[in-house]
């Protein structure tokens, strides 16, 4: 848990480090807060999607980001003066940063880039400068991208260079590769496909709701389907996720309510930038510990940026409550698409997760290297992005109701730190059978319990 804290506030000064001097270079650039906000949203999302880049993936993606961004200045001025047409191109860069991830490590970090400037612009004001026009104008997003990225970098490397920060443990060649024993879909759409078409018909369905019945504040149903559905794990990933983001945003609007009343607050000043900064260091600093915090604070850092605009807290009040009628609908669509358009099993994610980091165990039993140490790591932090609501319940819930996939990814834990320095010959051959039998999820836990029991070095009973 220290070493949890001490991480995450370092990454919490990292980044703030970073968005501090990305605004200064940006109000260089123009004096306006479209461009300095835009700036100040990449630098949080690239925070965390640049921390696991290791030296090639951050090359990778200083050379995509400003081309990235470029499409999604053309995207949001679409938006503005085309909104169908640009919804349509919304709808589909968003279904390409999903479906590029089926054809290997450098189309899926790539989609992974292309999906941060398309999620920024639905909360920046417009990032094209009044100020200037043609060319340069149209340029201004993609140099912004470029100061955020350069400046991300920047301060991640040093931070990790005094090991302020852990060396990246990304998802790279060196991580396990599933064999025959891992699970795969039986149907014709794989579960990247499967998810790539949920993310399109949500969008479809939140601009067609939000233009024809809500169109002054369509963008925050079309923003509640694109957090809640991006990095869809499976249906209860997708249903912990909203119920996150409901409970945060609620959250959030109830004390932005209550700062209605502080006068000092709104507009350009400097009690309300010192107050943003403060809400958004607090944000990154508790957003490993859960999506509810990161939800909460973002909804109060978004109400102060709506200031900047000329809006005085006290008139914000009514769209407060807004929001939270868009964020409540962008979920529920969301959890309907998710729910019964190609579902993707949360059971089938974890099973293929567990089979990655069995794979990797065996690899690391066989030899102990630091390439199998690392290929481990990054297998066990695959399983860690769909065990957040089984690690939910098993928190909140008496053992008894726990879904068995709980307790499959419960058991995997213990047998990979148990396996981290070695194991005998009975523990490789328990693991040759629990990776036998993960397409057997009835039989796939006596399996998991047997190969705990033989890295621990006990007695079977």
């Amino acid at each position: 848990m220290a070493a949890g804290i001490r991480s995450s506030l370092a990454q919490a000064v990292v980044t703030m480090l970073a968005i501090l001097a990305t605004i200064s270079v940006c109000l260089l650039i123009a004096p306006e807060p479209g461009p300095a906000v835009l700036g100040a949203m990449l630098c949080l999302t690239l925070s965390r999607s640049q921390l696991e880049r290791d030296g090639r993936g951050r090359l990778e993606a200083g050379i995509a980001l400003p081309f990235i961004g470029l499409l999604s200045a053309g995207v949001g001025l679409l938006l503005l003066d085309l909104p169908i047409v640009g919804a349509i191109v919304y709808v589909l860069g968003m279904f390409l940063s999903i479906f590029l991830r089926r054809f290997g490590q450098v189309p899926r970090r790539i989609g992974a880039l292309l999906a941060i400037p398309f999620i920024a612009l639905l909360v920046a004001p417009n990032p094209v400068p009044s100020t200037l026009h043609g060319v340069l104008a149209v340029l201004v997003p993609a140099l912004v991208a470029l100061v955020a990225f350069a400046f991300v970098t920047l301060f991640q490397v040093a931070a990790i260079d005094i090991r302020m920060l852990p060396r990246p443990v990304p998802d790279g060649p060196g991580a396990a590769r599933p064999d025959a024993s891992t699970p795969k879909p039986r149907v014709i759409l794989d579960a990247t496909t499967k998810l790539a078409l949920q993310m399109a018909l949500s969008l479809v369905a939140a601009f067609a709701i939000g233009f024809v019945f809500f169109p002054t504040r369509w963008a925050w149903i079309v923003l509640t389907v694109v957090v809640v559905a991006v990095g869809n794990a499976g249906r209860a990933d997708v249903l912990y996720k909203g119920i996150q983001r409901v409970l945060g945003a609620a959250l959030g609007t109830v004390i932005a309510l209550l700062g209605l009343t502080v006068p000092a607050l709104g507009g350009p000043n400097l009690p309300t930038v010192i107050a943003l900064l403060a809400i958004v260091f607090v944000a990154v600093f508790l957003r490993p510990f859960g999506y509810l915090w990161w939800a909460l604070f973002f909804t109060l850092a978004l109400t102060l940026l709506q200031s900047f605009d000329g809006q005085r807290l006290g008139g914000l009040g009514p769209l407060l409550g807004e929001r939270l009628e868009d964020i409540l609908l962008g979920t529920a669509l969301a959890l309907v698409v998710a729910w019964f358009v190609t579902p993707v099993r949360s059971e089938s994610m974890v099973r293929r997760r567990i089979g990655l980091v069995l794979a990797a165990l065996q690899s690391r039993l066989a030899e102990q290297t630091p390439e199998t140490a690392a290929a481990l790591a990054a297998a066990e932090k695959g399983l860690a992005k769909v065990a957040a609501p089984y690690d939910a319940w098993r928190r909140f819930f008496r053992r008894s109701t726990r879904p068995r996939a709980a307790l499959w990814i419960s058991t995997t834990r213990e047998s990979a730190a148990l396996g981290r320095d070695g194991g005998s010959v009975a523990a490789r051959s328990a693991l040759g059978e629990a990776r036998r039998t993960l397409r057997d999820p009835d039989h796939l836990q006596p399996a998991l319990d047997k190969l705990r029991t033989a890295l621990a070095g006990e007695p079977e009973s």
